[in-house]
């Protein structure tokens, strides 16, 4: 996947790891944001960009292209092998319903990059990549390792994965359980991006000390 072309110069690649659940949760929440809504990739933490003048000077002042979206791939691959893998989804179905939600929000991305149909191929692998372990079908052929790959180890995801404690999750899902309920959308997903601010505090002090 990172064989796509990639605009950016002088880029730090190590900055672009991202803690593969939030990759899942921010994708659910964005299946709730509005249409145009695009993603910010910096310092491993992704940001939401609305739709609007502001998008565009920050894009720029970042330089934040498209193509940036394909650092999403392995961060969603090893979320579902942790996550969704057989043992997983029998202590807690309701994980199945985040992915799902994930599954709107790569629709949503989609939407706003149509007129890119390289993109758009990535959107409908990283779809397919969840369906395979949301349907329990765990064929791992799909997944192909790229140059991003190796910076994922086994120490480092086991570091992310921890921080992800019984509770935490039920929370996130007992949030995601409303995000169907037009009435109750919009403050949850509020309450989700408040829990997953300090989250990303977390995930950033991880990535400093691995990588200082």
């Amino acid at each position: 996947m990172s064989s796509l072309p990639d605009n950016n110069t002088n880029v730090n690649i190590k900055s672009f790891i991202l803690d593969p659940l939030t990759v899942i949760i921010k994708l659910a929440i964005l299946g709730k944001k509005p249409a145009g809504t695009k993603l910010l990739i910096c310092n491993n933490t992704i940001y939401f960009q609305d739709p609007g003048f502001i998008q565009i000077f920050y894009r720029m002042y970042y330089n934040s292209n498209k193509t940036d979206l394909q650092y999403l791939y392995n961060p969603i691959y090893i979320a579902c092998q942790s996550f969704l893998s057989n043992k997983s989804i029998q202590e807690n179905p309701r994980m199945k319903d985040l992915f799902i939600c994930a599954q709107k929000g790569l629709k949503r991305l989609s939407e706003t990059y149509n007129n890119c149909s390289i993109i758009s191929l990535c959107f409908n692998y990283y779809d397919t990549i969840i369906k395979n372990y949301v349907e329990e079908v765990y064929n791992d052929s799909i997944f192909q390792r790229d140059n991003m790959s190796s910076l994922y180890t086994k120490e480092l995801v086991e570091l992310l994965n921890e921080q992800w404690s019984p509770q935490k999750i039920k929370i996130i899902l007992d949030l995601i359980s409303f995000l169907t309920n037009d009435n109750m959308a919009n403050e949850n997903v509020r309450s989700l991006e408040n829990i997953i601010e300090n989250i990303d505090k977390e995930n950033y002090i991880i990535f400093t000390q691995q990588y200082k």
